[in-house]
């Protein structure tokens, strides 16, 4: 991974100096974009066999490669036909602001993800398939770093080239990989952070859990929901004894979740302009519901009359918007044939592992049991974060691939363990 960065900065230091002598033409970034994509590409296949142990792995991830290849060029030249999910209103907004930013302007309603789009343009000129390459290339360290979590905790071949198969080819989250929106970037850094949390889970390192607690912080950067990750692991560490394999709770857990409302206190004195500028702004019921009903533009919002007046009704409400926000589009909701695709490739993978994951607590001698339970608390606490802040179907198909890493690895130890598989 290191490999392919160090490479793309090379490569826009180049594009940088090159335009300052021969100050080329759109024709001309159009021919170069295209060479360096295809240059990148050759690089990639190569190197990918650094992350691969056998035949099998090699393949799963080069389809991988290729098919986001394919969709990412369909998103740039073919939209006209038809568009990929999601593609559209939100990404053209953040290219439109990501140019005003390279150009010295205001990065405008973007926001940090437009400031980071800017900053590539800045180095590779304004080409918009160049940032979705590299939305491409986090979609696919993503894998290869699931892949290495799997490696760590799954056994049985067959059960880790399933998961691995499963997250490689979800529809959604390709789609995520390849247009120009800013979930890639989050959803790598919520898996890196996973990654580094599982380290210190499973050997106590307190370097990888300082990673572990400071990648969600940058996600935050990119989007304020992503702090939801930082709570939980606090909610984790409050109650899991990691020497004794075992949650708890005594005076020594209330002392640790006093110290981690006010390691959120101090974030939220220090950076709450730059981190929870979204969840600052809402200080009562009224204004949540305000906000709510702001978020149900277009045909494909839910719940529209769920309203809420007081803090005891959101807490009533909360568990269906929580539902609402994993499993949309919901049968009842279906507008067509996009609907039903989005629920069969998107909603019943959220639904059947949350399923898989509450059953496999009843399973005895189960090695995975507090695991499973320490991404389940994971799973709920990212989904109540934004049960309120989401009303439509297509953003809480976006939003919850940011969490794609706790479902897949909640998915992988549930399902070994219902199958009684070792």
């Amino acid at each position: 991974m290191i490999s392919i960065i160090i490479i793309l900065i090379i490569e826009g230091f180049a594009f940088f100096f090159i335009n300052q002598i021969f100050d080329l033409t759109l024709v001309d970034y159009q021919i170069a974009s295209s060479l360096l994509l295809s240059l990148n590409t050759i690089v990639f296949v190569f190197l990918l066999g650094k992350y691969t142990r056998n035949k099998a792995e090699y393949i799963i991830l080069i389809f991988a490669y290729f098919m986001r290849i394919i969709l990412l060029y369909w998103d740039m030249y073919g939209s006209h036909i038809f568009s990929l999910p999601n593609s559209g209103l939100d990404s053209e907004m953040f290219h439109r602001n990501a140019v005003n930013f390279s150009q010295g302007l205001s990065e405008g309603r973007g926001g940090s993800y437009s400031i980071f789009l800017g900053s590539i343009y800045s180095l590779f000129g304004e080409q918009r398939i160049i940032g979705q390459y590299i939305n491409l290339l986090f979609g696919m360290f993503t894998i290869i770093l699931l892949k290495k979590i799997l490696e760590n905790i799954i056994k049985n071949k067959e059960v880790y080239l399933k998961v691995l198969i499963i997250i490689s080819f979800l529809p959604n989250f390709i789609v995520m990989n390849v247009i120009l929106l800013r979930e890639s970037i989050i959803i790598f850094l919520v898996t890196f952070s996973l990654y580094f949390f599982l380290k210190w889970w499973k050997r106590g390192s307190l370097k990888k859990l300082t990673y572990a607690l400071l990648l969600p912080i940058i996600a935050s950067i990119f989007h304020s929901g992503s702090i939801a990750v930082l709570l939980s692991y606090i909610i984790i560490m409050t109650f899991y004894d990691r020497k004794k394999h075992r949650f708890k709770f005594n005076l020594k857990t209330l002392l640790y979740g006093l110290f981690g409302i006010i390691f959120f206190y101090i974030l939220n004195t220090l950076f709450s302009d730059l981190l929870f500028v979204k969840i600052n702004s809402i200080n009562s019921a009224t204004e949540l519901n305000k906000t709510v009903q702001s978020y149900t533009d277009g045909d494909s919002a839910y719940l529209e009359t769920l309203e809420t007046s007081n803090p005891i009704i959101m807490i009533l409400l909360t568990p269906i918007r929580m539902f609402y926000f994993i499993a949309s589009p919901l049968p009842w909701d279906w507008r067509g044939f996009s609907d039903i695709f989005a629920f069969i490739f998107s909603s019943s993978f959220y639904l059947l592992t949350m399923f898989y994951g509450f059953k496999a607590l009843n399973v005895k001698e189960n090695k995975y049991k507090n695991l499973n339970i320490a991404l389940i608390i994971m799973a709920l606490v990212t989904m109540f974060f934004f049960s309120w802040g989401v009303a439509n179907t297509g953003t809480a198909l976006r939003h919850r691939e940011k969490f794609l890493a706790i479902y897949a690895i909640l998915f992988a130890v549930s399902y070994i363990r219902l199958k009684k598989i070792v």
